[in-house]
């Protein structure tokens, strides 16, 4: 199954993810993180340390990939006994949209290009959900409300949008953290032999 969840930032929506993973990894299954951040700045590195120490001290035992892009490349190493949970969307996103950025100045620009970046993180996903139990993608409610200043940040919203409805459209549960509190948006059984229910 695919869960979806996302949220604003620092809203909570990373610990509810590894909450889930963790409840989805009982019964022996193993729990899988893939981290899609790069190590850009001072924050960025304080934030992906308090990450890692959470997961260290869930007293679970998570295997860590850094995969900033390329995911697809991940497909074949997971089976049918493996939890995967990837955080997140948005800097996936935004690392392949403006990959190569000083070499191919504004490739972004290009219609075909963007389709491309689209229709790759997309396969990546679905084979990462195809090659699992369970598959958590994290993502960021961003930009809400505010003005567009530069046709990058446009078209960066703009996939991200397009990347939201089609996961959610194909997920079996999406929530929306706020406030550490996860609001149901959508569920139902993948699955007559699972529970009517997701205990999350």
């Amino acid at each position: 199954m695919m869960i979806f969840i996302t949220g604003g930032v620092r809203s909570g929506k990373s610990s509810f993810a590894e909450m889930s993973a963790i409840y989805h990894g009982k019964n022996e299954k193993r729990l899988h993180y893939i981290a899609t951040n790069e190590h850009l700045d001072g924050e960025m590195d304080e934030r992906i340390k308090r990450h890692q120490a959470d997961r260290m001290n869930s007293g679970y035992r998570w295997k860590t990939w850094e995969q900033p892009r390329n995911i697809h490349e991940l497909s074949d190493v997971y089976g049918k006994n493996d939890v995967i949970l990837l955080d997140c969307l948005t800097n996936l996103v935004s690392n392949e949209l403006f990959d190569g950025w000083k070499e191919n100045r504004n490739q972004w620009e290009d219609e075909l290009f963007r389709s491309g970046v689209f229709l790759k993180i997309m396969d990546g996903l679905r084979r990462l959900k195809k090659n699992s139990t369970a598959f958590i993608v994290v993502s960021n409610e961003v930009f809400q409300g505010l003005p567009c200043t530069d046709e990058g940040t446009f078209y960066f919203m703009q996939m991200l949008g397009k990347l939201h409805q089609q996961i959610v459209s194909e997920a079996h549960w999406v929530y929306q953290v706020e406030m550490c509190m996860p609001i149901l948006r959508k569920g139902y059984v993948a699955d007559e032999k699972q529970c009517t229910s997701c205990p999350f």
